[in-house]
């Protein structure tokens, strides 16, 4: 059990850390700068929108 989670957590840090590798080196290519955000590392967005106080 404890073996799986820790695959589980492995693969997820791997695949985090490929897709910011694989970022850089588009953005490298590209000749802009590299930009790292810790709070939202694989630049996700919602697809939803935000809920607006309506008055």
């Amino acid at each position: 059990m404890l073996t799986n989670i820790s695959f589980i957590f492995l693969i997820s840090l791997l695949l985090i850390f490929g897709g910011w590798a694989f970022k850089a080196l588009i953005s490298l290519a590209q000749g802009k700068p590299v930009e790292v955000n810790f709070k939202n590392p694989l630049n996700l967005k919602a697809r939803w929108p935000k809920e607006t106080k309506k008055k």
